[in-house]
């Protein structure tokens, strides 16, 4: 593998529900096919029918969730407008006497027992938090996600974990499927649908640049990273599946990444073997001072929310690995406050903000504690020398 397919598939994972708002992306003849061929234009806090072409309110369009178990609202995972809306579709259904479920991409399913202590009420906030290990398995800001999970505990909602672990995933990218279920089956579930054309065609879209990290994949990777995807999208289908099966009487909504929900081609396709009955996806996108046009193929409901250029809370923007006890930056975002501070790929942080980061737990930690207007000191190894460098949290 070269240095630029190995960065551009982690990287994948890293930065994927961040380039959502590219036209290119929304536009993709893809998925449905009474709906590809034609576009819906969303309007700023509006909602649109993709099927029927109207716009709605949020109490009309839980009037036509009735008859659907399984709900998938898409999310970029650092943008707080898609969680207001998936809070909102869970206020509403708690408001109308529907019995529920959250389903949750960030945690995997033998995690599941810290999710009943949350609901439960036996969990402080820190606690769970700490022994969810938020910030080392799934990283991103807890605040984003803040309200739903107290939104679950105050009403006894059931969070379910649907994930596979990072390692199944990782090894199925690098050795294949057949031969990750040789040795562990029982995290697999029975079927992986194989990745089909529009599948590959929308995973391709995310590397369709000139950028030197995202670039065009070689045929060879691309088939590896698809079969890496379509196990993931599989293990939370199938969990999903089962957990359907086991609560008859509760409707499952399921928070995850929009490459796990658009065009009902991730977990929507995968769960089709095993669930019958319809599958519901809503999916958020930005919409600036005038409307924005998507493919109506990409969700059942598009809900526009106000654009973003930088996360609600504070992001360095790199990249990173820890092994041996130390962290290699091995990506920086353009333009961010990283690349502005003056960190490079390969530099090894040490501490920032006076606190030590000797893994992706404790650098996450430390930039939670932060905020944007912040000025903060990263302390780093660069070709054997320490050096100081100033990094300026600004959007």
């Amino acid at each position: 593998m070269t240095g630029k397919s190995a960065a551009a598939l982690l990287l994948f994972i890293a930065y994927a529900s961040v380039t959502w708002s590219e036209p290119r992306i929304l536009n993709l003849a893809i998925g449905d096919s009474e709906r590809r061929n034609r576009q819906v234009l969303v309007y700023l806090d509006t909602i649109v029918d993709t099927r029927r072409n109207d716009i709605l309110s949020a109490q009309a369009l839980l009037q036509r969730l009735d008859k659907s178990r399984l709900i998938l609202i898409a999310e970029e995972h650092t943008n707080l407008s898609h969680h207001q809306v998936q809070l909102r579709v869970l206020e509403l259904a708690q408001e109308a006497g529907r019995p529920l479920m959250i389903g949750l991409e960030m945690f995997p399913a033998s995690d599941q027992r810290v999710l009943d202590d949350w609901t439960a009420g036996s969990l402080r906030e820190s606690e769970f938090i700490e022994q969810a290990d938020w910030y080392g398995g799934w990283g991103y800001d807890w605040d984003y996600y803040r309200d739903i999970f107290l939104f679950a505990r105050a009403n006894n909602v059931p969070m379910m974990a649907l994930n596979a672990s990072r390692d199944l995933v990782a090894e199925v990218r690098s050795e294949g499927l057949s031969a990750v279920r040789q040795r562990r089956n029982a995290e697999l579930p029975p079927i992986v649908a194989p990745s089909s054309s529009d599948y590959r065609t929308l995973i391709s879209s995310f590397f369709a640049t000139d950028d030197s990290v995202h670039g065009a994949l070689p045929e060879e990777q691309m088939n590896a990273l698809l079969e890496a995807q379509s196990t993931w999208d599989a293990v939370m289908a199938y969990t999903a599946s089962t957990t359907l099966a086991a609560y008859p009487e509760r409707t499952l909504v399921v928070l995850a990444g929009t490459g796990h929900v658009a065009y009902e081609l991730g977990i929507a396709r995968q769960i089709g073997q095993w669930v019958e009955g319809p599958v519901t996806t809503i999916v958020p996108v930005a919409v600036g001072e005038t409307a924005t046009e998507v493919r109506a193929s990409l969700g059942d409901f598009i809900w526009g929310v106000p654009s973003v250029t930088d996360p609600d809370f504070p992001s360095l923007g790199t990249v990173t690995t820890s092994s041996d006890g130390s962290l290699r930056i091995i990506h920086v975002e353009p333009e961010s406050p990283a690349d502005l501070g003056g960190l490079e790929a390969g530099d090894v942080l040490s501490s920032l903000h006076g606190r030590p980061v000797s893994d992706k737990r404790q650098l996450n930690q430390a930039v939670a504690a932060l905020e944007w207007g912040d000025e903060i000191v990263a302390i780093i190894q660069r070709d054997g020398v320490e050096r100081s460098l100033t990094v300026k949290l600004r959007r």
